[in-house]
């Protein structure tokens, strides 16, 4: 099977991963109408406090993402996005410059910062890979903890639902961003199961 490792050597990005964990961070930022404050018929004094949270779990997913695609113990590890792992750490933890100055180098509120961030990221962890149970059950619990955290009672089982939905919407979307930064050289497709290795160079 040396023709497959060969395939395999030239996979690569599309970008570099300066420019793809910046894209993964935009992607983050941008706003979802289906779970804007307003859409989910929110008390207006949570608004704030929600689209907080929203965005920090956002950063926290895309961050969950690419740790199970480099993962050592991850079913779809892919060496590919150490790289863009460690660019991105570098965006979200980076962030606090932009809003202290230069008190966002204190120790303390960097400490703070990554430690609400690894939070939401085991949170997302136990939504994405629930135990054993009812998941409907589960799915709504879930989201009732989640606002719960910003002070607001849900109490809706369908918008408790959709809600917890769209956290797994939100990882598959990253998952397939991620697929798509990956280009192969492969010139041909595969077919009946045989491969002709000589077929196969590398494209610009």
């Amino acid at each position: 099977m040396q023709w497959f490792k060969k395939f395999e050597d030239e996979r690569r990005l599309s970008a570099s991963p300066v420019m793809i964990a910046a894209w993964l961070h935009q992607m983050a930022e941008k706003d979802d109408p289906q779970v804007a404050p307003e859409a989910l018929r929110l008390p207006e004094a949570v608004h704030a406090g929600f689209r907080e949270k929203l965005f920090l779990y956002r950063e926290a997913n895309v961050l969950l993402a690419l740790m199970d695609r480099v993962s050592p113990s991850s079913d779809v590890r892919d060496p590919l996005f150490e790289l863009v792992f460690g660019e991105y750490e570098r965006i979200i933890f980076r962030e606090l410059s932009d809003h202290f100055g230069e008190l966002s180098d204190h120790p303390i509120l960097r400490a703070a910062r990554r430690q609400s961030v690894m939070a939401a990221l085991q949170d997302l962890k136990l939504r994405m890979h629930p135990s054993m149970g009812n998941r409907y059950d589960f799915a709504r619990d879930w989201s009732r903890n989640w606002f719960a955290g910003i002070g607001h009672n849900e109490m809706n089982p369908v918008r408790l639902e959709h809600f917890s939905w769209f956290w797994s919407d939100e990882y598959s979307a990253v998952q397939k961003a991620l697929e798509a930064t990956i280009v192969t050289s492969r010139r041909s497709i595969l077919s009946g199961g045989n491969a002709e290795p000589g077929r196969y160079g590398r494209k610009i």
